[in-house]
């Protein structure tokens, strides 16, 4: 069962909600929806199609399309648990070309390390066996103070 994306957010951000436009257009045209999210240990699971539009000529999902699919996790994380922040850094890591019969993926994204301005999170993308398929790493950089 999702998460109804403008209720957790309200939740979390309060009155600062309305300065986003949310659900992100990106979340809504990849069709994501948020599993789960844990405050605690500062992640969330972001589930999506594996959608024929997103293939390669190979028939396996298109490199920018799977970056966009788990900055469709890392980033709506990012807004949960930290002030204003952007990426400045990604490694990626194609472990396992993804296809159109795995029908959906799930990407996992928690929040590792923070160290001043500086926030690393970790993101994994896997199927409904648990078999990983990319795992990343992404280096945000706070640009406010809440």
């Amino acid at each position: 069962m999702s998460i109804e994306v403008k209720e957790l957010y309200s939740r979390i951000l309060g009155e600062k909600v309305n300065e986003f436009d949310l659900p992100p257009p990106s979340f809504e045209v990849m069709q994501c929806e948020i599993l789960e999210f844990d405050e605690i240990q500062e992640s969330m699971i972001v589930k999506m199609p594996v959608l024929h539009s997103w293939l390669n000529p190979y028939k396996t999902m298109q490199g920018g399309m799977v970056m966009a699919a788990i900055d469709n996790a890392v980033g709506p994380l990012s807004m949960l648990v930290a002030p204003l922040n952007v990426t400045r850094n990604v490694e990626s890591k194609l472990l396992k070309p993804i296809s159109i019969e795995l029908e959906y993926i799930y990407v996992k994204a928690t929040l590792i390390e923070r160290k001043k301005k500086r926030l690393i999170f970790e993101a994994i993308i896997y199927d409904k066996d648990d078999v990983i398929y990319n795992k990343a790493t992404f280096t945000n950089w706070i640009i406010v103070k809440n």
